[in-house]
């Protein structure tokens, strides 16, 4: 290794010494520990540079994560509670790098995710549009509607500094501080919290706002939750930024990060809780949703009104598996007469039917986890004890073969059609002498 030898002293007494010896021997003095406390700070900044670096780093796994998430869909990402601060984490440590000119993939990774989460910001399907339309029309803080475009902007100027060349990362930062502080910096994100929360001057929250108009579409509120979580992340990684730029201390930033990373926490339980409560109200809500939609059915084919009202379920109750069947009220005295008052029967869990619209019943039933049908022994009971029955007398018969199973019998003489989303194997559809049969698994 280098050693540093310090150069012997002149004596200035000495008759041989020199003034200009003399003078050469302090300026070289001076300029060796000039060299040393230079060389200490160098040493500083390679050590505080490496610290930051395995920041980021650490927190990669953490980052893999949550984008793994986002590549998952709404669903995955809408319920998460607690995982995608770690992204918003790194937004101080890497803008520190880039000012110190550190150049490493673990920096350039986090700036493309960065990028990665704006972009799918960017993307705004024609019903998201529909909610921020009906959104204006409500009594909302005016500030909620510039929240998005600050939000926007103040992570725009962000992304200027880590995108720019190391001759304008100063301008280029003077340009973000004065555009945070000129957009309202941080208020932003309260203003959004309130929003969601229902805190302050808000009132009722949004996100009760947004499932009423969307009518339970568990879809399109995991897509609203999925948006405001990306405007969040948006608005933290700027914040965070801006508090590596301006707080004195370490201390003063772990604080920050803690205060948003529990109030993110409860904006994400509360829309965990909001679309739990979507999923669980389904049978209720698609109740309502087929009363209606039968009454604005026009002449149509019983066939293809099941087959309609089939595509409806399942778009928006996509996670459900459904079985639809209609039964028409007329017929000729003769055929009313040979089906009897009781010309259809159901047994079993999750089913509801829809009576008497338009002179027609619907009866739905559905299941979350469709199991495969013993069509065998629905056969051989058909067959058998089932051959000569009434509606209600064979679906007795088959209840007592089949625990677990939603059965419906439709007398023969009225006029009925079925369709279904289950797969084949799970289902069963069958006319036979007596009675059409519908059976699948709770």
């Amino acid at each position: 290794m280098f050693a540093h030898f310090l150069i012997p002293a002149p004596d200035p007494l000495s008759p041989t010494a020199d003034g200009k010896i003399v003078g050469l021997y302090f300026y070289l003095r001076r300029k060796q520990k000039l060299d040393l406390i230079w060389s200490s700070a160098a040493s500083l900044f390679r050590k505080m540079s490496s610290s930051l670096e395995k920041v980021v780093a650490q927190k990669k796994q953490a980052i893999e994560a949550v984008m793994d998430m986002f590549e998952k869909g709404a669903e995955v990402l809408a319920s998460a509670v607690g995982e995608l601060f770690p992204l918003c984490e790194a937004a101080a440590p890497v803008l520190k790098l880039a000012l110190d000119n550190v150049h490493s993939k673990e920096v350039y990774y986090v700036k493309e995710q960065f990028l990665t989460v704006r972009n799918k910001l960017d993307v705004l399907s024609s019903q998201l549009e529909d909610i921020d339309g009906e959104l204006k029309k409500g009594k909302l803080d005016s500030q909620y509607f510039s929240v998005e475009e600050n939000i926007r902007n103040q992570f725009r100027k962000y992304m200027d500094i880590l995108e720019a060349k190391h001759q304008f990362r100063e301008v280029k930062t003077r340009l973000f501080l004065e555009h945070f502080a000129k957009t309202g910096g941080e208020k932003n994100l309260f203003v959004l919290y309130n929003a969601l929360m229902g805190t302050n001057s808000f009132g009722e929250p949004i996100l009760e706002v947004v499932e009423r108009y969307v009518v339970r579409n568990r879809r399109l509120l995991e897509d609203f939750c999925v948006r405001m979580k990306e405007l969040f992340c948006l608005g933290l990684i700027a914040l965070l930024g801006h508090c590596a730029l301006t707080l004195q201390s370490q201390e003063e930033e772990q604080e920050k990060i803690q205060e948003w990373s529990q109030k993110i926490e409860e904006v994400e339980s509360s829309m965990k809780t909001t679309i739990e409560s979507c999923v669980a109200s389904f049978p209720e809500q698609a109740e309502l949703d087929l009363q209606r939609l039968l009454q604005e059915q026009g002449e149509e084919t019983l066939q293809d009104t099941s087959q309609q009202i089939l595509e409806f379920l399942v778009k928006k109750y996509d996670w459900v598996c459904w079985s639809v069947r209609l039964i028409n009220h007329s017929g000729s005295t003769y055929r009313n007469l040979r089906a009897g008052k009781h010309f259809y029967h159901v047994a079993g869990r999750n089913w509801f039917e829809v009576l008497q619209v338009n002179n027609i019943d619907l009866v739905v039933s559905y299941s979350t986890h469709p199991q495969p049908v013993p069509r065998d022994c629905i056969q051989q009971l058909m067959e058998g004890q089932g051959k000569r029955g009434n509606a209600p007398e064979v679906v007795e018969v088959l209840e007592k073969q089949l625990c677990g199973f939603v059965v419906h019998a439709v007398s023969r003489h009225k006029e009925s059609a079925a369709a279904w989303s289950f797969p084949e194997d799970c289902h069963y559809w069958e006319r036979h002498k007596n009675v059409a049969v519908c059976v699948h698994s709770e």
